[in-house]
């Protein structure tokens, strides 16, 4: 009996089976990877050409493919007036400093390789850009260092009557400091130590927001805090961009994808279609996207040094001495040196 129900159910999962057919992969190995943006501040505005290999639109350090270097690569505007962009090193391309996108006009980017691919963006606005309305922090006191932290407040005043789409990066500028070698001993002169750095670690994660059901108020931002683990300063600086809705959703679909939990009923993973297309070989797949948008910087420095509680800065100076976060054992002169430090920026940051 039990046969027969087994030989029973092996005949009902035959009847079920469906044959794919139709079923057809792409292979990305030799697909064009183009990232590159353009907004309403000065340039100079970078493109970057690569063929693609661990293609990340998050991680500029992902694009290890080979550079595609010798194209021309012009940015058009919807009369057709363009501008040419240099080849400034193999496979990056910048426009003139002085070249400044109109609110209101719209742009693409027009790429020319070597071996005679046409690749093209589709024509988009540039948006006016908005500003934060407001950006500002508090610290929170806890029992344990690790805890304590630096919670960041930000807003945009939405404009009422419009459809409206935004796309926030947040990158840190973290101070560091060093520790200075013994001086050498007299008459010897003492040389100069340089013990003050900034480094840039990376935040890859776009915050992205619409006005569906918001028009015309007041949108928070979501902002991870800043730890309290060192009392040098640090800034957190916002690049609010306006940007259309085509922009928003490939980067909207991009986050899905991030964050796709494995579950039953999550999304199958999928090559996501950016706004660009080669025109003259459709069996060329290029991938990335040229972003388009209204730009506003805003920087807020943060001091984890003024108007700590004597306590919790008694506490901090415990744990930055156990943790060794002044890198005794690798005393320096010069902090650019810092070679085992990720991103360093050295002495200044970058102009705003």
């Amino acid at each position: 009996m039990r046969a027969w129900i087994l030989v029973f159910c092996w005949l009902i999962l035959c009847a079920c089976e469906t044959e794919v057919t139709d079923f057809k992969t792409q292979n990305l190995s030799s697909a064009i990877v183009v990232s590159g943006e353009m907004s309403s501040l000065t340039g100079p505005y970078t493109v970057r050409l690569n063929y693609t290999a661990a293609y990340s639109p998050y991680d500029i350090t992902e694009f290890q493919g080979q550079v595609i270097p010798g194209a021309d690569v012009k940015i058009l505007d919807e009369t057709g007036a363009s501008v040419s962009l240099k080849e400034t090193q193999k496979g990056v391309y910048q426009t003139p400093a002085t070249f400044k996108g109109q609110v209101g006009k719209k742009y693409k980017v027009r790429i020319l390789t070597v071996n005679g691919k046409q690749i093209e963006s589709s024509l988009d606005e540039l948006k006016a850009p908005i500003s934060l309305s407001t950006f500002s922090y508090a610290f929170k006191n806890a029992e344990k260092v690790e805890n304590m932290r630096f919670d960041l407040s930000a807003s945009i005043q939405d404009k009422k009557g419009s459809e409206d789409y935004y796309m926030i990066k947040k990158q840190d500028f973290v101070q560091f400091l060093t520790t200075c070698p013994e001086p050498p001993p007299p008459p010897a002169p003492v040389p100069a130590c340089d013990c003050k750095c900034w480094q840039a670690p990376q935040n890859t994660q776009p915050i992205l927001i619409s006005d569906f059901l918001l028009d015309g108020t007041s949108i928070p931002l979501s902002i991870k805090p800043v730890d309290y683990h060192d009392m040098t300063d640090v800034v957190v600086q916002l690049s609010v961009y306006t940007v259309s809705k085509e922009a928003y959703t490939f980067w909207k679909r991009q986050e899905e994808q991030r964050t796709l939990g494995g579950g039953l009923f999550d999304k199958v993973p999928a090559q996501i279609i950016g706004n660009m297309k080669c025109l003259n070989d459709a069996e060329q797949q290029v991938v990335g996207y040229f972003l388009v948008g209204g730009l506003q910087r805003q920087r807020l420095r943060v001091d984890r040094y003024s108007n700590i509680p004597e306590e919790t800065y008694r506490k901090l100076g415990f744990y930055v001495d156990f943790y060794n976060i002044r890198y005794k054992d690798y005393a320096l002169w010069d902090c650019r040196k810092a070679a085992w430090i990720p991103y360093n920026l050295g002495l200044s940051l970058p102009p705003l």
